[in-house]
C-alpha cells in the first residue's frame, strides 16, 4: 500500500497480464483501467474493487514482472500503507455467460455433461464445453440453454431416463436448480 486517503496499491504482476487485456479496455490515456479486487490477507473474499491506473512500461529482469498500480477505496481505513493483500484481475471485460455449480458437471470418458429435466420431468444428460471456473461456478460455452433445468442436487441418485420431482431454487442459493 502506498498512501491511505485513496488507497493506491503498487504490485508486481507477470509481464504477459497487460498482454490479455481486452480491447474495450483501453483507457484515453496511456496504459490500462481494469478492474481489479482486493483481499486482506485475513479476509475470505476479493470484497474491495478498485482499477489499475497505472502499468509501468519496464519489465524487471530480474523477476520477470510489471509494476503496476491500482486504487481502492480506504473509507473503513484497514487499508495502510506498507500491508500485504492479495489482487484478483480480470484479463478480459465481462460478458454474459451460463455458470453452474462446478458438482453438478459430471464426466464421461473424455466428455463432460450434465442431467438435464425435460418438460416431462425425465432426466437426460446434455453435453457441454467447459470454460473457467468463477466463483465456484463453472462456465458452459456450449451445449446447454439458458431455459434449460439442471439437476445439482442428488446427482447420486438419478439415472438418465428417470422421472424425477424438481425443486426450482432463487438465483440467490449456492444452486441454482434442484431435482431430487
Amino acid at each position: 500500500m502506498a498512501s491511505c486517503s485513496r488507497t493506491a496499491k503498487s504490485s508486481a504482476t507477470p509481464e504477459r497480464t497487460p498482454l490479455r487485456a481486452a480491447p474495450g479496455d483501453q483507457a484515453p490515456d496511456r496504459g490500462l483501467s481494469l478492474p481489479v479486487r482486493l483481499k486482506l490477507l485475513d479476509e475470505k473474499t476479493f470484497s474491495r474493487d478498485g482499477r489499475i491506473d497505472f502499468i509501468d512500461n519496464a519489465v524487471s529482469t530480474e523477476s520477470g514482472t510489471i509494476r503496476a498500480r491500482a486504487e481502492f477505496s480506504n473509507a473503513d481505513g484497514k487499508l495502510t500503507p506498507g500491508m500485504f493483500a492479495r489482487i484478483q484481475l480480470s484479463s478480459s471485460a465481462a460478458v454474459d455467460a451460463l455458470l453452474v455449480p462446478d458438482a453438478a458437471v459430471g464426466s464421461e470418458q473424455v466428455r463432460k455433461f450434465v442431467y438435464v429435466v425435460d418438460a416431462n420431468n425425465v432426466v437426460a444428460p446434455k453435453y457441454v464445453t467447459l470454460g473457467p471456473l468463477v466463483d465456484g461456478l463453472r462456465v458452459i460455452e456450449t451445449g446447454l440453454d439458458a431455459d434449460d433445468t439442471i439437476v445439482t442436487v442428488g446427482l447420486m441418485r438419478v439415472r438418465p431416463g428417470a422421472k424425477v420431482s424438481p425443486q426450482q431454487a432463487t438465483a440467490q442459493a449456492e444452486t441454482k436448480t434442484k431435482a431430487n
